[in-house]
């Protein structure tokens, strides 16, 4: 990341001409010469359709890392920048992908209370309001077959103390969200054919699948036979087969969000309570479904986004969106109004390229305005204000052995009065326990 102060956030009312430039870098376009992202006015080589689209398979496939590719700077970790006056004030919880833990930690980067749970890696974590935990994981599996086939995985609840109130083996996969009336909501992969997709190999379908509050499942729907159902609004764009496994990752959604604003109703019915925001880093793709109906309502991204991650709904009701760029070779975070469509907010790193991540990655509006992200890939959370001036920056303390340090699923920052109640509770409950 450059440490520069310059502004690395651009609201730009001529953003459509941008998403051309980043379109035409992907697919190589014949005939045009777009410029490279940190300026410099020379050519990028052509290169075929097909070459550009194997590369981002490629860059799909790859395995989600633990470990940064950089060695970490001897002494640096931690909370290295922090803007008192202009940084949100909360704590942030982070899992670790490998490690399986999560913690939660104030603005200075001390840790008020961290939680592990063994197996071979955790994805997102939420922390719920009474203190418990809800993670999803999966154990530790080395046989191809049973990798493709999701064997191993789980929803796990932790008590604030780090005890297991439930685990539920179930090939959840990503993320999981707190329903309004206590349920849990995940995706389940699914082994399926389609004749719309291959005929001669296997897809992984993902499936909205809804949990009771100890994890017994209660309704799902399939997203294959949602979005297949509306050709209009969405068209399946190809992924080519894992080659081990031999199946196609058709959709890898990887953030899932309940609708809640009732407010926002009137404007339009993509607000609907009762709706849900995904997003899909293989269809380069977020949308919004009707979970009563088990309908598609609305979709974007396809020739806009590349391998994207952690969609969230805005109270303006435009969407956050954090655009790992694959084949672009930068990231970047993005707020789309998603009744025009049309970005109205963005941040870059000043130098494009300073700010890469090709898988996972986090991106939070906060109460003062800022934006939180997590360059997940090299292990760093960092806060943004809208003119792009970080603000708080953290480097994960976590360093292996040979000194390269722990990657960043996501990070999310609560309101000092969510955790301050939580702690007040428990602790509530330690003093009366230890009454006579």
């Amino acid at each position: 990341m450059n440490r520069s102060a310059d502004s690395g956030a651009w609201y730009r009312p001529w953003a459509p001409a941008l998403w051309l430039m980043a379109v035409l870098e992907v697919t190589g376009t014949a005939g045009c010469k777009p410029e490279r992202p940190d300026g410099d006015s020379a050519p990028i080589a052509k290169e075929t359709q097909d070459t550009q689209a194997a590369n981002i398979d490629r860059l799909r496939s790859l395995p989600y890392v633990g470990f940064s590719s950089q060695k970490a700077d001897e002494g640096e970790s931690g909370v290295v920048r922090f803007d008192a006056q202009r940084s949100c004030p909360g704590y942030n919880l982070y899992s670790s992908h490998k490690l399986c833990s999560a913690s939660l930690i104030d603005a200075r980067g001390e840790v008020i209370r961290f939680w592990e749970h063994p197996g071979r890696h955790w994805t997102n974590c939420r922390l719920l309001p009474n203190g418990d935990l809800l993670v999803v994981g999966r154990d530790r599996i080395d046989d191809d077959r049973a990798m493709a086939d999701d064997v191993g995985r789980f929803v796990l609840r932790l008590s604030w103390e780090g005890r297991v109130l439930w685990k539920k083996t179930i090939p959840a996969h990503h993320d999981a969200e707190w329903t309004p009336d206590g349920g849990i909501l995940t995706f389940v992969t699914r082994r399926r054919r389609s004749a719309a997709i291959s005929l001669n190999v296997d897809i992984r379908d993902n499936e909205l699948t809804l949990l009771s509050a100890d994890g017994q499942v209660v309704d799902h729907c399939s997203l294959l036979d949602v979005c297949g159902a509306r050709p209009d609004l969405f068209t399946f764009q190809p992924v080519a087969p894992k080659t081990r496994q031999w199946i196609i990752d058709l959709f890898h959604c990887n953030s899932v969000e309940w609708i809640r604003r009732p407010d926002l109703e009137p404007r339009h019915p993509i607000y609907a309570s009762g709706n849900v925001l995904i997003c899909s880093r293989h269809q380069d793709t977020i949308a919004v479904i009707d979970w009563d109906k088990k309908e598609l309502v609305w979709a974007w991204g396809q020739g806009e986004i590349s391998g994207p991650h952690d969609a969230t709904l805005l109270d303006s009701g435009n969407i956050l969106l954090f655009d790992n760029g694959l084949g672009r070779g930068w990231s970047r975070v993005i707020e789309l109004d998603p009744l025009t469509e049309t970005i109205v907010w963005e941040y870059r790193a000043p130098e494009p390229t300073d700010f890469y991540t090709k898988s996972r990655g986090s991106s939070q509006r906060l109460a003062n305005g800022n934006t939180l992200i997590a360059n997940s890939d090299n292990g760093q959370a960092f806060e943004v204000t809208p003119d792009g001036e970080i603000v708080w920056e953290f480097l994960s303390p976590h360093v292996n052995a040979e000194g390269y340090r722990g990657t960043i699923v996501r990070m999310k920052r609560y309101p000092l009065s969510y955790v301050d109640s939580i702690i007040e509770q428990h602790e509530g409950a330690d003093r009366d326990a230890a009454r006579p």
